[in-house]
């Protein structure tokens, strides 16, 4: 539960391998955040996938690249039994999770 004053999320594009940049530059609510942290190459990474609302009523959403929270955002982190890791893999151009 929360807002952000301004985020970016992004639509990962297969054949280029990387992210589409979809900024949104007005104040939203976000409706939903969810996602995991797994151990990557340089320490915990954070996976997160949001749908974030507009003030017409519209939404946006996608991997969540970045955002700067107002007033607040209420976040629930559970701990889980079951270590994530995520390599790189340079086929696909994402850290996926390593099969356990």
């Amino acid at each position: 539960m929360g807002a952000f004053s301004e985020a970016v999320v992004g639509w990962f594009d297969r054949g280029a391998r990387d992210y589409r940049h979809i900024p949104v530059d007005e104040q939203c609510e976000v409706l939903s955040l969810l996602g995991d942290i797994a151990v990557g190459d340089d320490g915990p990474v954070p996976h997160l996938h949001a749908v974030l609302g507009l003030s017409d009523g519209t939404t946006r959403g996608g991997h969540l690249l970045s955002g700067r929270v107002w007033p607040t955002l209420e976040v629930v982190i559970r701990d889980s039994p079951a270590e994530l890791a995520r390599t790189h893999r340079p086929e696909f151009g994402l850290a996926l999770i390593d099969p356990g």
